[in-house]
């Protein structure tokens, strides 16, 4: 079992562990090896993988061979296994770290033992799945993952609990492998204080030592105050470090157009080549206006603005067309404008007329989609896109953002040190 691996403890050198993350940009003279490190949230949407992103970046700077599993996943995405030389299933963050990071010391076979898809839950409950049998999958995996690096990141999937019911909580799995527990909260005091007592406590019932938290997303104008007393809260009432305290960056949460396809589960009609373009939520601009309004607005509003009107509005659609021709004709600003066309698919359709019409327009990104307009900007405002490996631009500032703010010194002396 997992729990009879043994795991180096002892603390690293004292010149190592006195050095600062901000200052380290090489590879960790080591013959001390940490824990492997558990990545676990309070709750969903706090920044888990996007922690989980800088602490790789870190890692790679201070061994030669950093791993990374997640040992229970829900959403998942097909990938070649070489090694087994057959498409598999694995969780989709899995193929986000692996090919941003080149992970290539480890299959995908081994990283991604447990995927609990729809109705997996109830084949657990009713015997067609065995608890040893998971065990047995995760157990391996992460021997294989470990022995071929020199230091094993883990991903849990979301809070200390989940997985539960299935009886492999994040929790319990990370007692099984020896690790220590880095807990991710969304900034504040009080109620990420809240949470993170309620995951705590779990970590204890299953003795996984906690190396320590992340607060992200902290509101900027209030950065100082909440890394003061979240530290100090930690400190005098755990004894437990702040190892970041992670400011927010608005662009990391605006959905790219990409993501908007997913989310409608619609193709752009063309623009392809913008969709991985940003928009700013609060810039979503719905068009009630007459035509001649709205080109005005569009000559003066900011360049990336995301604008909303139904379907029938085939003057606006022709109206977008045609500023997009004179725009690039005229060499004005950079057009970066969207627009969404919105209206119940089983009432309203596009012209054809009209739909011929955007062939060539591949600088101007328009998106038809089967719902109100009332609907279409509830749904974006509610959702919150994720990172994936086709957005390298969003993955590359997500890491340049937060492994500054990471104190991986203090991380790596917490996770080698005796219980």
């Amino acid at each position: 079992m997992i729990a009879n691996r043994p795991i180096a403890l002892t603390a690293r050198s004292a010149a190592a562990s006195t050095c600062r993350l901000f200052a380290a940009s090489t590879v960790v003279d080591t013959t001390k090896r940490p824990r492997p490190i558990f990545v676990a949230a309070t709750k969903q949407h706090v920044g888990k993988t996007t922690t989980s992103l800088a602490l790789m970046s870190g890692l790679q700077k201070r061994f030669p061979k950093v791993g990374f599993i997640k040992p229970v996943g829900q959403q998942h995405v097909t990938v070649y296994s070489p090694t087994l030389d057959e498409d598999i299933r694995v969780d989709k963050d899995i193929r986000l770290l692996k090919e941003h990071f080149h992970l290539d010391h480890i299959d995908y076979r081994h990283m991604s033992p447990v995927i609990i898809p729809r109705g997996y839950t109830k084949k657990y409950i009713d015997g067609k799945i065995s608890y040893e049998e998971q065990l047995q999958q995760i157990d391996t995996a992460f021997g294989e993952v470990s022995n071929a690096s020199d230091v094993v990141l883990i991903e849990g999937t979301g809070h200390c609990a989940v997985g539960s019911i299935v009886n492999v909580n994040n929790a319990k799995v990370a007692s099984m492998m020896g690790a220590s527990m880095l807990l991710i909260a969304n900034g504040g005091l009080g109620s990420a204080f809240d949470e993170l007592e309620l995951n705590r406590v779990l970590c204890e019932k299953h003795n996984v030592p906690i190396a320590g938290v992340v607060i992200n997303k902290v509101i900027p104008e209030k950065y100082e105050q909440t890394k003061h007393y979240m530290s100090k809260a930690l400190q005098d009432t755990w004894g437990i470090p702040l190892l970041g305290c992670i400011p927010d960056r608005p662009f990391l949460g605006c959905p790219a157009l990409a993501d908007m396809e997913r989310l409608f589960q619609t193709d752009l009609v063309c623009g392809h080549m913008h969709r991985y373009r940003h928009y700013s939520v609060k810039d979503m601009n719905l068009i009630t206006t007459s035509l001649t309004r709205f080109l005005e607005n569009i000559r003066s509003k900011l360049p990336r603005t995301l604008y909303i009107c139904h379907i029938t509005r085939d003057d606006i659609i022709l109206g977008f067309m045609a500023e997009y021709q004179r725009n690039r004709r005229d060499e004005e600003r950079p057009f970066e404008a969207a627009l969404l066309v919105c209206g119940r698919k089983d009432k309203y359709q596009m012209a054809d007329e009209v739909r011929d019409m955007f062939e060539g327009l591949e600088g101007a990104p328009v998106m038809v989609v089967g719902y109100s307009t009332h609907q279409a900007m509830q749904m974006i405002h509610d959702y919150t896109p994720k990172l994936n490996i086709d957005d390298k631009n969003r993955v590359r500032k997500a890491v340049e953002h937060y492994e500054p703010y990471i104190d991986f010194e203090q991380l790596l002396h917490r996770s080698s040190m005796e219980d």
